[in-house]
């Protein structure tokens, strides 16, 4: 563990699936005698060299944890690996169309699973869990659609969010805007991913659904007048730069433009993505943060309070953690 591993963190951006490590993987293919050596490649990680393979690669994983044990055992794994990294708060999304084409019985089971893993740990480890229902964009505005009304039907199983995940290329923003005000109508945050393999027009279509968040949007830094929408209509980036540089979208930390949104006084956070294909942790990001930035405890304290401000949780659960997160503050950090 890095030098940052004993901060509190927040994480508002992490795909279940993408958490799963391939240790992990490997141990369910040999319990369920079901070999996929074709995720792996020849040194036991995950096998994908763009962002496509990375799609498929992935919805392969999903289906490994299509029964009740195994997804249950995913979830304690992920959630083992955020109460290491002293993980006080997660969303977590969940894209229920990659367990079943059409919503059964086993979408309602999983959240049922989901929620009593989530209360479990909470009591536990005192680390509280939340879940973000994904449409998968590449399916289209129908399935979109029957995610959200999903999402917006099951709220009481710690379901505080809709998104839109999946390859950015496909179909308009504007194709999925039912879906979206279905969701949004219902009490749920909105988030979308844009501005990630395409520009910053993917940013300003995601902004006209009305979203408080955006899964990414490191491409806006291409467009002053993407950045002016952020800011007036003051919504946070979900940014994931490990996953950026590992995708190719900017060749290392020091051309990526995460300290720039800081320095312009744009909201983020910082997450992981999908950190086991990824090969990152949170604490890994901090600490390269730390290392090309100067960024200090101080810092990410300052974030993980804004992202807390912008988590889809009830508002006094928000108070608490901001709390929690400025006494770390005044005890640690008063010196700098």
């Amino acid at each position: 563990m890095s030098s940052f591993g004993l901060c509190k963190k927040v994480e508002l951006h992490i795909h279940l699936e993408g958490a799963a490590s391939p240790e992990f993987v490997r141990e369910i293919c040999q319990s369920n005698r079901k070999p996929i050596p074709e995720v792996f490649d020849k040194s036991g990680n995950y096998n994908w060299q763009n962002f496509d393979q990375f799609l498929h690669t992935y919805e392969i994983v999903t289906n490994l944890f299509l029964e009740e044990k195994n997804f249950d055992a995913l979830i304690r794994h992920v959630l083992d690996k955020q109460v290491k990294e002293n993980v006080i708060y997660t969303e977590i999304f969940l894209g229920p169309h990659l367990w079943n084409d059409k919503p059964t019985e086993r979408w309602e089971g999983f959240l049922n699973i989901a929620k009593k893993v989530a209360d479990e740990y909470k009591k536990k480890y005192g680390i509280y869990a939340y879940f973000i229902i994904v449409c998968i964009r590449h399916l289209g505005p129908e399935k979109a659609l029957e995610a959200a009304k999903f999402a917006s039907n099951i709220k009481a199983k710690n379901v505080v969010g809709f998104g839109m995940a999946g390859d950015e290329k496909k179909f308009k923003v504007s194709d999925f805007t039912e879906s979206f005000n279905y969701a949004r109508k219902s009490g749920l945050g909105i988030t979308v991913h844009a501005g990630e393999v395409c520009g910053a027009k993917s940013v300003d279509e995601a902004i006209q659904l009305g979203v408080t968040r955006i899964g990414h949007g490191v491409r806006s830094v291409e467009s002053e007048e993407t950045i002016v929408k952020i800011l007036e209509k003051n919504i946070l980036l979900e940014i994931c730069p490990g996953s950026n540089i590992a995708l190719g979208l900017y060749p290392s930390l020091e051309e990526h433009p995460i300290n720039f949104f800081f320095k312009r006084n744009l909201p983020i956070s910082i997450s992981t993505d999908d950190p086991s294909f990824f090969f990152t942790t949170l604490s890994k990001e901090y600490q390269d943060l730390h290392n090309v930035f100067g960024w200090k405890e101080e810092t990410f304290n300052k974030i993980n309070r804004q992202s807390i401000s912008f988590a889809f949780c009830e508002s006094s659960l928000k108070e608490k953690l901001i709390q929690q997160l400025q006494r770390e503050k005044n005890g640690k950090f008063d010196n700098y």
